[in-house]
């Protein structure tokens, strides 16, 4: 019986991504939480004994600052070299693009595969055969797994590969290949990379994405880690999720469904925070908040967006402390009752509200609002716009967003100065 750990998309020092332009953030913390789930996972292989490492793809996150990262890789390296424990890895998309990891000797104990071909490493003192392949640039688009030999009968055969496999959403198609053709190269165990989603593929064989080790952002919410996986008899015997991210991402709604008062919307809101602070189990959060629900508080809450949100922050602040960051408040709530009598009336007033909501999401059919959107590229920094940005401009769900926001918000503002009535 041997045990191994499966990670992958380590990506250590990874780049804060639109976080500055929030004072409240807390910035060090996520800045350094990659390194610090790195070292979750170098103490769980020390903890289990386990027989070998596998780490399939995108250790960095592109070329280095400077060579600290390097260093503190040779740093954790040394710690299992210490306890004996060899790791193999191949290099993924992000790692091709890596230019001064060419400059440096890797760790002695640290293997990365090949890319020119598929690479074969035998363990005898475990029976276990390793196979796999580095990309050798940052865009791959052929099948490695075509070249992956059948497995070595007698022995435990593991696939080490990073890969998008058929197709998996919101990441880009590297290395493709089918599931139907990693179960007819007949290894008991692949270890696969890139999907930063923890997701097991089939279990007959073992097909896992070990996901991210620590989220990033917040379209990486909830758990992350690695696999820790037994085997007995030439055989998994069992597979472990195993926890190792240090900050946690969540995306979490507050019903205010007939709401009537700030003081029931708050209360709401705790209750959320509260249960999320739970299933953390003790680890910051960076919590998106989105309102949703018919109240009659809709439009009081509309009518000045950002001074909701920093009263939401406030408040979150105030119930738990550094424990929580809320990173974005979204308002979705609807309005009820005073609002429908508008929109029937014959009013002007009523009119007017009707043509506000009638105005299309879709960007296309709004008159001038490419000319708009072009010009506040000019005058905003671009790393603004960038692809975890909440103004990532080149997705239409964004577009439409913003657009659903600003009717919302109006309506709201229309409805609260003066006697609107």
């Amino acid at each position: 019986m041997f045990k191994f750990i499966h990670a992958a998309d380590i990506h250590l020092d990874s780049p804060l991504r639109g976080l500055s332009r929030y004072e409240s953030a807390p910035a060090e913390s996520i800045r350094n939480a990659c390194r610090k789930a790195f070292e979750n996972l170098v103490e769980l292989a020390i903890e289990e004994k386990v027989s070998f490492v596998l780490l399939a793809g995108d250790l960095y996150d592109g070329d280095w600052k400077d060579y600290s990262t390097g260093i503190f890789l040779s740093q954790q390296m040394g710690r299992l070299g210490q306890h004996n424990i060899p790791v193999f890895t191949v290099a993924g998309n992000h790692d091709a693009a890596n230019r001064m990891t060419k400059a440096l000797d890797g760790p002695a104990n640290m293997t990365i595969l090949s890319p020119r071909n598929v690479e074969t490493i035998r363990l005898d003192n475990l029976a276990v055969v390793i196979h796999g392949r580095s990309f050798g640039t940052q865009h791959v688009d052929e099948n490695l797994a075509a070249g992956f030999p059948a497995a070595e009968k007698g022995l435990f055969n593991v696939g080490l590969l990073h890969t998008s496999l058929d197709g998996r959403e919101g990441h880009a198609i590297y290395a493709p290949c089918s599931i139907d053709e990693l179960r007819s190269k007949g290894y008991q165990y692949w270890a696969l990379g890139h999907v930063h989603k923890q997701e097991f593929v089939s279990e007959d064989p073992w097909i896992v994405f070990p996901g991210c080790i620590q989220g990033r952002h917040i379209r990486e919410t909830g758990a992350r880690g690695c696999v820790l996986i037994t085997v007995e008899d030439g055989a998994v015997s069992a597979v472990e999720k195993c926890s190792l991210d240090v900050l946690r991402w969540a995306e979490r709604s507050v019903d205010l469904t007939d709401a009537a008062e700030m003081r029931e919307v708050l209360e709401r809101t705790r209750i959320v925070i509260e249960n999320e602070r739970i299933s953390a189990d003790g680890r910051p959060i960076a919590m998106r908040i989105r309102f949703e629900g018919a109240t009659s508080m809709s439009d009081k809450l509309a009518a000045y967006p950002e001074r909701f949100e920093q009263q939401i922050r406030a408040f979150g602040a105030e119930i738990a402390g550094d424990d929580v960051w809320i990173e974005r408040v979204e308002n979705a709530a609807a309005g009820k009752l005073d609002l429908d009598s508008l929109l029937s009336g014959d009013s002007a007033f009523g009119k007017l509200l009707r043509d506000i909501l009638a105005t299309p999401n879709n960007p296309d059919e709004i008159n001038g609002l490419k000319d708009v959107i072009a010009d506040l590229r000019q005058k905003i920094p671009p790393e603004a716009f960038g692809a975890d940005s909440i103004l990532n401009l080149d997705e239409d769900q964004t577009v439409e967003r913003l657009i659903e926001e600003a009717k919302h918000m109006l309506v709201g503002r229309l409805l609260t100065v003066g006697d609107a009535k």
